[in-house]
């Protein structure tokens, strides 16, 4: 994603850390801005995948264990000789099948036991084993206050984008967190339902969570030192990334929201293992296409109609089907001002978000 913030229109292009902004103008003659022009669209080939979740489920141990570690128990005896290597694999699913789990830190150990294989586990090494119980008690209340706050008879695409703005609006992205070697609780969902900060993966373990509690289909999947969800509505999956959404300010943005393979392979690459890798082709259910803000190709009248028509909201979210049309609305609506002309603008602060690799702009309005 690459965030640009204008400065006055009135001044020259200043690029502070890939951010920019427009300030409003009262005067009716808005004059061209310089700005980089995407030379070309970005794309990554899918990478060679090996799915785990398929084989893991054909074995007994693999549900013993997740129903062991998930109780809270640390220490598992399951049948048979079970070698390190599938227990790494184990983990690799474990947080879609299991992602109430928080305490542990991903550092197992196998060794022999007289009937069967014992596979110990290592709890956050700032965590207290004697304290789990209460905190998982902690984590169901703070499940159930999110559960209840999703109005009633949503669609399941309506609770999947209250549970994605949900998340947002409730968590703050902790780049602390993020920058440290240790597994902490913002790994985990309980990091981002009850302590309110998490990184990614745990962005993904709280969206998998609530998921599982509304019987809508979803996983976790992993890559570029990153994890995100998948979910499935009306029989096709789609790719959902919360924490790309959120800005850490203002109202939730949906870029990454109910996205394809396609667009999401433009932004990284897959973990070589992973749990279960769907196929995503769908775009009916993609919140801009569903808000009326997709473009195939760019017409500016229609797209400073949308604008004018969303000029009330903090975010008004543009997608464009293909790289041609995305780049004539950069040069057109930026570089030229020619979003000044939508109803309702000319007289606000303005400034924008472009994911070239996506082909999307958020013209932020406040």
């Amino acid at each position: 994603m690459k965030i640009i913030k204008l400065a006055s229109a009135f001044t020259a292009l200043s690029l502070l850390s890939g951010c920019s902004f427009i300030s409003g103008l009262a005067n009716e003659i808005v004059p061209e801005i310089e700005i980089e022009q995407p030379t070309e669209p970005k794309t990554n080939k899918m990478p060679s995948i090996t799915e785990v979740a398929e084989e893991l489920y054909e074995t007994e141990w693999y549900s013993l264990f997740c129903e062991s570690t998930a109780e809270g128990n640390t220490k598992t005896i399951v049948p048979g000789k079970i070698k390190g290597r599938e227990v790494e694999k184990a983990f690799i699913n474990l947080y879609s099948d299991c992602p109430e789990v928080f305490w542990l830190n991903n550092i197992y150990y196998t060794g022999t036991a007289a009937d069967g294989t014992e596979i110990s586990t290592n709890i956050i090494e700032t965590l207290d084993e004697e304290e789990i119980p209460e905190m998982r008690e902690k984590q169901e209340k703070a499940l159930d206050k999110a559960l209840d706050a999703i109005p009633s008879g949503l669609s399941d695409y309506e609770k999947v984008i209250f549970v994605h703005d949900y998340l947002i609006e409730n968590t703050k992205y902790d780049h602390k967190g993020a920058e440290a070697d240790t597994t902490g609780l913002y790994h985990h969902a309980y990091g981002c339902l009850v302590n309110q900060k998490a990184v990614c993966s745990g962005y993904a373990r709280a969206f998998q969570m609530i998921m599982q509690e509304l019987d809508i289909e979803s996983g976790i999947c992993t890559g570029s030192n990153h994890a995100w969800n998948y979910v499935k509505i009306d029989g096709d999956y789609y790719w959902v990334d919360v924490t790309w959404d959120d800005y850490d300010f203002g109202d939730p943005v949906h870029t990454y929201c109910m996205i394809t393979t396609e667009q999401l392979m433009n932004t990284r690459t897959f973990d070589r293992q992973q749990g279960f890798v769907p196929d995503c082709t769908a775009t009916e259910y993609n919140f801009i296409v569903q808000n009326g803000g997709f473009f195939e190709t760019y017409d500016k009248d229609a797209v400073l109609d949308y604008i004018g028509k969303n000029s009330d909201k903090e975010h008004c979210e543009i997608m464009f089907g293909s790289f041609e049309a995305y780049s004539e609305a950069l040069n057109s609506l930026i570089a030229k001002s020619a979003l000044y002309k939508a109803d309702g603008i000319k007289d606000k602060n303005v400034s924008y978000y472009r994911t070239d690799e996506l082909f999307t702009l958020d013209i932020v309005l406040k």
